[in-house]
């Protein structure tokens, strides 16, 4: 029995931990390029869709200004509660554990 359970544990963090983990950091990467906050802050004070007039200039700003600000707010909420689940992940194996020490201490 105890080499189940160290064999478990083992799986758990280590092999299907490794995946969960790539997993999310490409789903995180993959939010990223969707949001487009890398290009909107290279392209920054460009023109819009190309649109060298003065209205075309004047729009840009605000725009990417306000698109950035909401993709890095959507990156940093996304990003907590990526965070949250895998450390949620990593304790779910112990809940067992708590149970039975739960009930013998009650």
């Amino acid at each position: 029995m105890k080499n189940y359970l160290f064999n478990f544990f083992l799986w758990w963090y280590l092999i299907n931990g490794r995946k969960i983990f790539e997993g999310m950091i490409a789903n995180w990467g993959y939010s990223l390029e969707s949001l487009k906050i890398v290009p909107m802050l290279n392209n920054f004070f460009m023109p819009l869709f190309q649109d060298y007039t003065w209205e075309g200039k004047l729009i840009a700003i605000p725009f990417r200004f306000i698109w950035v600000i909401f993709g890095l707010l959507f990156q940093f909420v996304y990003s907590i509660l990526l965070i949250f689940v895998f450390v949620v992940y990593l304790l779910i194996p112990f809940i067992p554990f708590v149970i039975i020490i739960y009930n013998f201490v009650k």
